[in-house]
């Protein structure tokens, strides 16, 4: 006897699963059937996909390609966890997941996924931050040995917090630096305030016997606040660097130092420029016009915190000097009395040029001490020696305000780094002893 056939053309629409069930190809969802009947299937069709035909499976067309795709529940939790994990490395607000335009992306890239509310990304986030917690917890476990860099900084509303970093070297010897807290500073900034923030965030991450140095600046509430909690306090070299320069600049104090001076007309010079649409418009036609190969360039201003940026403007206003010459003597775009004020003198313009050669081992110093990734310790002196011996010394062709300036900072260098002995300082004991501070004799050096 020959075997029975399904002639009804519904069955193009469903693919059997089993004996007694099938699943639709539009939707994926799984029906239930009984000795071939196929009314539910009519049902389904009918209620679920209406615009849909059986003879629509036979030959796949364009509708059948572009069908939506079923969402199951394993890649809804994937998305969902895509969409956190943005939020956080761009430090999105939580109601992105409420903007509209997010909605309408993803309605056109997964139409069967629906957006969760604020609410649930925010304790989605707080599972991910837990969870992320316990494996830095599981990292600085292993960990034998563990330094801390901490800072009170001021955000853009004023207001002051603390951070905690650490930094240690996981089994498979790379260098981590999780930041475990950033508190806010209600109190004072106080000595025994700092020390007690600071010994609360070890305790709670069971670090107070695997610190053995805090790192920070030389403010004098932070200077021993790691010696109370019986770590070994560390003053930062890239810190001790930028008082060492600054304080040969003149900028950190009332002074007639000229390059204090050059800095401040500089400062006022970009100011201008970075208040003024119109300048910054004619700016970059002029660049357009001398300089058509390259792209247009904005200035850079200084920033008293970071020394180097005083680097950074001089070399940009060199660079566009004659641009800028040329914006300040249009009438049209800049004041007579503007123009009096914000122009540099010939001998400011000669001193940026004289001090970027300078300056730039000094720069290039400042970023090789700042790496987050790489341990520094052993490179300060023999760098500082490098800068003292090398980029630093006086030449006859230097200029009386350039010496006088590498004079200054190779002084301060010497004194704010204990480097009386450069042959001394840089010996492999004395690096030893930055590593580890138990490390006192240093009658074998040579």
């Amino acid at each position: 006897m020959a075997a029975r056939t399904n002639k009804s053309e519904v069955w193009k629409s469903f693919t059997k699963v089993t004996s007694n069930k099938v699943r639709c190809n539009f939707c994926s969802k799984e029906l239930a059937v009984t000795g071939g009947q196929t009314s539910s299937l009519h049902s389904h069709l009918r209620s679920k996909h209406p615009g849909e035909s059986a003879q629509s499976c036979a030959t796949p067309t364009i509708t059948s390609f572009t069908t939506p795709r079923h969402c199951t529940d394993s890649r809804k939790e994937k998305i969902t966890t895509a969409i956190g994990k943005v939020i956080v490395e761009n430090m999105l607000p939580i109601s992105f997941v409420e903007s509209e335009s997010m909605h309408e992306l993803l309605a056109l890239l997964e139409p069967g996924y629906q957006l969760p509310c604020r609410q649930t990304m925010t304790d989605r986030l707080d599972r991910q931050k837990s969870d992320v917690a316990e494996k830095v917890k599981a990292d600085l476990t292993a960990a034998q040995h563990v330094s801390v860099t901490t800072d009170i900084w001021t955000s853009v509303s004023n207001d002051a917090y603390l951070s905690f970093t650490a930094s240690y070297i996981d089994g498979n010897w790379k260098v981590k630096t999780p930041v475990l807290a950033t508190m806010f500073m209600e109190e004072r900034h106080t000595q025994a305030v700092i020390t007690e923030s600071l010994g609360h965030v070890a305790d709670e991450w069971q670090l107070n016997d695997k610190i053995v140095a805090c790192v920070h600046d030389g403010a004098a509430n932070i200077r021993d606040a790691g010696a109370r909690n019986k770590w070994s306090d560390v003053h930062c070299s890239v810190h001790k660097l930028q008082l060492c320069i600054t304080s040969a600049m003149g900028v950190d104090k009332v002074t007639s130092n000229p390059i204090a001076k050059c800095i401040g007309a500089a400062s006022r010079l970009v100011g201008h420029f970075s208040h003024s649409p119109m300048a910054v418009g004619e700016l970059r036609k002029r660049q357009a016009s001398m300089f058509p190969d390259s792209q247009p360039k904005k200035l850079i201003q200084h920033c008293k915190t970071r020394w180097n940026s005083a680097y950074d403007m001089f070399e940009r206003l060199v660079e566009l000097r004659w641009p800028v010459c040329a914006v300040l003597s249009d009438r049209n775009v800049v004041k007579p009395a503007d123009a009096k004020t914000l122009k540099l003198k010939d001998e400011n313009w000669q001193l940026m040029s004289d001090l970027l050669p300078v300056l730039k081992p000094l720069k290039i110093a400042t970023c090789v001490l700042s790496a987050e990734k790489e341990p520094t310790s052993s490179k300060v002196y023999p760098m500082l020696s490098g800068l003292v011996d090398d980029h630093l010394g006086v030449s006859d062709d230097d200029a009386s305000t350039v010496s006088t300036f590498k004079a200054a900072v190779v002084d301060s260098i010497k004194q704010r780094f204990g480097m009386t002995d450069l042959a001394t300082a840089c010996s492999p004991l004395v690096i030893a002893s930055v590593l580890d501070p138990t490390v006192k004799d240093l009658s074998g050096s040579c």
